[in-house]
């Protein structure tokens, strides 16, 4: 299982804090050139109706959830909403780009020893490709240490060990392929966590381009 290039992406935003009361995010920054203000790193969701100050000569390209669209803009401000965006800069670019299907992790309460998933709008467990890339955005991600899929039910030996580098996971180019319509778990080694975040899901084939999964 070969995963390609950043887009299409399978993407986790990964948030094992308590999660945010107001207003979801509204897209997430894809790559940055100069600074901004306040300060946003590559993936990290955009809070939705809060203006971004761009200095002069900078590029920002975002992902906005809604309308599924890549939108380059060079300096002014840039207020992103969950339906529309307003910027008084450049626009230098505006394409296609993935689809998100959003889904909310819960925070463990005092006791327990690993995460799970409280799905919002979904009444099962949640199907994902399974030649994807895993890109890893939000509070908390940047203490991943190791991640690694296992049939569900079977917690002792792995199926795949990602590759883990940065806000990445990537299957192997030697990882055996993973059967369709099967029961898996993500297991997740954070840095700050004495016990795993365990995340159940269904295995998808692989659905076009345009699909993004993302983590909250």
């Amino acid at each position: 299982m070969r995963v390609g290039a950043i887009v299409p992406l399978f993407l986790v935003g990964l948030v094992l804090a308590p999660a945010f009361a107001d207003e979801a995010p509204a897209g997430m920054v894809m790559t940055l050139s100069g600074s901004m203000s306040p300060p946003l790193a590559a993936m990290s969701e955009i809070p939705s109706a809060s203006p971004l100050h761009l200095a002069a000569g900078t590029e920002l390209t975002f992902l906005h959830y809604a309308k599924c669209k890549l939108i380059t803009v060079a300096g002014g401000t840039l207020t992103v909403t969950r339906t529309e965006f307003v910027a008084d800069g450049k626009i230098v670019a505006e394409k296609d780009g993935p689809c998100p299907r959003v889904h909310q992790l819960g925070a463990n309460p005092p006791g327990t020893t690993s995460g799970g998933l409280v799905m919002r709008g979904i009444g099962s467990m949640p199907r994902w490709p399974l030649d994807r890339e895993f890109v890893f955005a939000g509070t908390g991600s940047d203490k991943l240490k190791t991640a690694s899929i296992y049939a569900e039910g079977r917690l002792d030996t792995p199926l795949v060990r990602l590759d883990v580098s940065g806000h990445q996971a990537r299957f192997p180019a030697n990882a055996p392929p993973l059967a369709a319509n099967e029961r898996y778990v993500l297991r997740l080694i954070m840095e700050d966590r004495g016990q795993p975040v365990d995340i159940p899901f269904i295995g998808a084939a692989p659905d076009g381009p345009s699909l993004l999964v993302v983590l909250r």
